[in-house]
C-alpha cells in the first residue's frame, strides 16, 4: 500500500553504503592483487612504485580519482531521483 513511498526514503542510506563499498572495492585492490600476485591495475601500481615510474603512477591515480568522483556523482544523482524532500525547493533560492 505504502510500500512504494517508503521504499523512496529508506533507499537514501543504501545508496550511500553502495557507493562508500564500491570506493572501498575500488581502494582495496591493491591490496588484494598484490596478495595474491594477480595481475591487473592495483599489481601494476605497486610496480611502477617500486621502479619510480611516475607517468604510470600518475595515470593510475587520475584513474581511480576520476572513477571516485564518478561513483560520488552518480550517488548524488540517484539522491535526487529517489528523496522527494530534495525536488520540493526546486526553483527556490535558498532562505
Amino acid at each position: 500500500m505504502h510500500f512504494g513511498h517508503a521504499l523512496k526514503n529508506t533507499l537514501v542510506p543504501v545508496i550511500t553504503i553502495v557507493g562508500l563499498q564500491l570506493g572501498a572495492i575500488i581502494a582495496f585492490a591493491i591490496v588484494t592483487e598484490t596478495v595474491f600476485q594477480w595481475p591487473g591495475m592495483g599489481l601494476l601500481f605497486i610496480q611502477s612504485v617500486n621502479q619510480a615510474d611516475i607517468p604510470v603512477m600518475a595515470a593510475y591515480l587520475l584513474l581511480i580519482s576520476a572513477l571516485f568522483v564518478t561513483i560520488n556523482l552518480i550517488v548524488d544523482l540517484l539522491y535526487y531521483a529517489v528523496d522527494p524532500r530534495l525536488r520540493i525547493g526546486r526553483g527556490q533560492g535558498a532562505h
